[in-house]
């Protein structure tokens, strides 16, 4: 038996979301700005997406434009915010725990002249309000929290960080990154400008992603072109994965309170066996019920996950995106190099199983005695 728990890294396409992907590739495959019936059928699918993709993110269709992933929403949001305020402020508030979509453009727009604080997280990997509160200043013109943390599944104070620095600036702008929260819980849209989502992590397909922008917000793209979604981002509209986001968000918002029950019941058993062993967890007691950080504290992340790989169970050492360096966000919470070093990640999606959580678990047992 294969037991896939690398779900923050990606999922699964869902079935209903590759029916729809292939409706749209087979039978609707006009081009949505065109005006001829196929075209027509298009720009209806796009629109029912849309709207799909709305409501699980708790906006309107018109404040949701699809973009390539959820890195080109998080660049799109960063850098129109910075760009937009500049008169008002050179100064970004973030934290240290972001993923690197948000950390590299950070660094690439202090090369610009802005300057960029990062709040720390703790050491159980929990970001404290009150820490992002007296990093906001008057001139402070953008901040850029994440929801749920992709490497250990903390949850951040985004929306209640959100509220503060409106009460200190209320022109300054704020961006969620909530690739990891869509369809997960509850990410509250109140002073909050703009926010970013990725279709791959709902069991959409990879090459799709939302930007959420609040109504009346008018931001410079990062692509020119055509026009189209609402002129913040040209090209013509990937209509394969954007209709199987739609569909993968209709799904995934159907069933929510039950899957995070089941999930949240799934990371209790993992974090219990995982102790038995001797585990350290690296995650927070506040987190999203998908993801745990753990460490055996010896050995390597990379032959953990080859010995693991090699009776079919998937993990990571943390973000994909990483490529096997040393987590940031672990070397932020000041964890000892012993934990970092085999670190692992395991995600969760409602297709998991207690079996699966067993064999990880029985084998992790096995792999810990080869160190």
């Amino acid at each position: 038996m294969q037991a896939y728990l690398d779900n923050a890294a990606t999922t699964a396409v869902l079935p209903q979301a590759a029916q729809a992907a292939q409706r749209a590739m087979t039978e609707c495959y006009g081009n949505p700005s065109s005006l001829h019936p196929l075209g027509r059928q298009a720009r209806e699918l796009l629109q029912t997406a849309r709207g799909q993709v709305a409501r699980a993110v708790g906006c309107t269709p018109d404040e949701l434009v699809f973009t390539s992933c959820g890195t080109e929403s998080a660049n799109t949001a960063l850098r129109a915010a910075a760009r937009k305020n500049r008169h008002l402020g050179r100064h970004i508030v973030s934290t240290a725990v972001e993923h690197d979509a948000v950390l590299n453009t950070l660094k690439a727009l202090g090369q610009e002249g802005f300057s960029v604080t990062l709040v720390e997280p703790e050491r159980d990997g929990s970001v404290m309000l009150e820490k992002v509160c007296g990093a906001l200043r008057p001139d402070t013109v953008l901040l850029s929290i994440m929801a749920v943390n992709n490497e250990t599944g903390a949850v951040l104070p985004a929306a209640q960080a959100a509220a503060a620095l409106k009460k200190k600036n209320p022109a300054a702008l704020v961006h969620v990154d909530g690739v990891q929260a869509l369809c997960k819980q509850d990410l509250p849209l109140d002073n909050i400008d703009m926010a970013s989502f990725s279709a791959h992590k709902i069991g959409g397909m990879k090459g799709c992603g939302a930007l959420y922008i609040r109504r009346g917000l008018s931001i410079t793209p990062l692509l020119f072109g055509g026009g189209q979604e609402n002129g913040v981002r040209s090209g013509t509209e990937g209509m394969p994965q954007i209709a199987a986001f739609g569909a993968a968000c209709e799904v995934r918002m159907a069933s929510r309170a039950a899957d995070t029950a089941h999930m949240r019941a799934l990371r209790g058993r993992l974090i219990e066996g995982a102790r038995a062993l001797g585990a350290h967890i690296n995650s927070p007691e506040n987190t999203a019920p998908h993801i745990v950080n753990l460490s055996m504290c010896r050995g390597r992340s990379e032959v953990y996950i080859r010995v693991l790989g090699e009776r079919g169970i998937c993990v990571s050492g943390g973000s994909a995106c990483t490529r096997g360096r040393a987590s940031h966000v672990l070397l932020a919470q000041g964890l000892p190099k012993s934990n970092i070093d085999a670190a692992l990640r395991v995600s969760l999606c409602p297709e998991s199983t207690e079996e699966m959580i067993d064999l990880f678990l029985e084998a992790l047992g096995q792999a810990v005695r080869l160190f």
